[in-house]
């Protein structure tokens, strides 16, 4: 396969799209093989908290797909940025699990009257104490920082209730914004698109999720396809008005989209 597409790079969505459950989808490992061999620089992009960039990395590898530490941004790297950028002088209150508070140690944080609080997925760590103690916090002017509006995700073979269903509560109790640094919030994708040095219309975005994949991709002006795999359902293509030429049912069929895509 030569790169005869208009593209040059990929974003590749890895849950739901390249993995399900922890394990490859049929295709996964061949489709990105295929897309390196021809040429493009690829970009992995989750919106989970539990795992690192070198665990994520290392996950893809046991599943066939060859994919770099380097390669992979994550909605924890892109907060990391946010936070230099737009609050390096201000105290947090960092809500986040055990394993992700080393990678924000170089913050000063504080336990009351903080100028924002970042709050990621504590799983079963959610409680009464921590939401009203993080309520508080935003009734006193903290902002909210979240990783992503993700309400619901598979895990152990079953879908289990997400961070962003107690986002959404917060943000109605408060009468606040969230700020979200991952999907569908441009942030992670301008990040990827940087580090490939590539127009952004010379970028696309390959994911399951219309309202993390398709919505990013169209809030950051990227191209996108949609892919039928992961939490896509039929009437996405309609209720989210979805091409037909922008849609494949696996994504073992990329590279020969790629390969006859001259213009999007």
């Amino acid at each position: 396969m030569e790169n005869s597409s208009y593209y040059k790079g990929v974003i590749l969505d890895i849950d739901g799209t390249l993995l399900l459950h922890g394990k490859a989808l049929p295709g996964a490992g061949e489709a990105t093989a295929a897309l390196r061999r021809a040429g493009y620089q690829l970009r992995f992009v989750s919106n989970t908290t539990s795992r690192s960039e070198a665990q994520l990395a290392q996950v893809l590898l046991l599943q066939g797909i060859d994919a770099s530490e380097a390669e992979i941004q994550t909605s924890v790297s892109a907060c990391l940025c946010f936070l230099q950028s737009h609050f390096s002088d201000k105290k947090g209150f960092i809500a986040v699990p055990e394993a992700l508070q080393t990678r924000f140690s170089q913050l000063e944080q504080c336990g009351e009257q903080p100028d924002y609080v970042v709050l990621g997925d504590l799983d079963e760590g959610f409680n009464y104490a921590i939401l009203n103690r993080i309520f508080n916090f935003i009734r006193n002017g903290a902002q909210l920082i979240v990783f992503h509006k993700n309400n619901w995700y598979f895990r152990d073979g079953k879908t289990w209730l997400d961070s962003g269903a107690f986002t959404r509560a917060l943000e109605l109790a408060g009468n606040t914004q969230a700020v979200v640094v991952g999907k569908p919030s441009p942030v992670m994708f301008q990040s990827a698109i940087q580090c490939m040095g590539l127009p952004k219309d010379q970028v696309l975005v390959v994911g399951d999720d219309v309202t993390t994949d398709v919505d990013g991709a169209r809030n950051a002006g990227l191209p996108f396809l949609l892919v039928g795999s992961g939490k896509f359902k039929p009437a996405d293509l309609t209720t989210h008005n979805i091409p037909q030429n922008h849609f494949i049912s696996t994504i073992i069929g990329l590279p020969e989209w790629l390969q006859y895509r001259v213009t999007y």
